[in-house]
């Protein structure tokens, strides 16, 4: 196995996410703890700072190989480390680029993946109006969200690019592990865009929903408080 990139293809220290899914252009903190993933950051840090992230399949296991993880991943930079002092690092990572494991080997304590970046193809001419379509409706899903702050989240969107727009979309949707990694394995730029307009127009008729719901629950438990005050004064 290659041992530093050759051509189009990276060998990389392999560090396993659970629960989580890291896009190109994404910044995400968190805190490696588990010993093969804290060997593999310190190869990362000791040769480059890049490393190749990708989600586990089932976060419940503890040690995981790289057949149970998710072979198209993100290619990521290490911006920040600080390693704490019960051994646990606290990373700042920074999403790069889209690549997919080809083979892995397992180094003295952590594994190695020869990964293959990938290059999206030349986007047609309906990708404008599809990045403007889909921008509305984020913009709408982002109002009915009570979760996401509504300001940040629509100057996070204004972005040139199609791809590094629909990754920012992606990553700030409110939909489970599953959802978000079909989203990252999607490489073409108008199929992905075409995929966030379907699940952020099914999202907001959920949000919808669950709205016109929380607002008959209201109307009926403020009717029965006022039927209950109305007995008791006439008691």
């Amino acid at each position: 196995m290659p041992k530093r990139t050759v051509g189009e293809y990276q060998t990389l220290p392999l560090l396993p996410l659970r629960d989580v899914v890291i896009f190109p252009g994404m910044m995400m903190p968190f805190v490696v703890g588990r010993p093969r993933s804290v060997a593999a950051l310190e190869r990362a840090m000791e040769s480059g700072k890049r490393l190749f992230l990708a989600a586990q399949r089932d976060a419940e296991i503890d040690d995981p190989d790289p057949s149970e993880v998710y072979g198209l991943g993100t290619i990521a930079i290490i911006v920040q480390s600080l390693k704490q002092p019960n051994g646990n690092i606290r990373v700042l990572v920074e999403g790069v680029q889209r690549a997919r494991a080809i083979e892995s080997t397992e180094e003295e304590s952590f594994h190695e993946v020869v990964v293959k970046p990938l290059v999206p193809a030349e986007t047609g001419p309906g990708v404008h109006t599809k990045t403007k379509k889909l921008t509305r409706l984020f913009e709408k899903y982002v109002k009915l969200s009570a979760n996401l702050p509504h300001e940040a989240m629509l100057a996070a969107v204004k972005k040139d690019d199609p791809g590094r727009l629909a990754d920012t979309i992606g990553a700030h949707l409110n939909v489970d592990l599953a959802a978000k990694q079909d989203l990252l394995e999607i490489v073409d730029i108008e199929a992905r865009l075409d995929k966030l307009i379907e699940v952020v127009t099914f999202e907001i008729e959920k949000l919808r929903v669950d709205k016109k719901i929380q607002g008959q629950v209201k109307k009926q438990m403020e009717q029965a408080q006022k039927e209950y005050y109305l007995n008791e004064q006439m008691k």
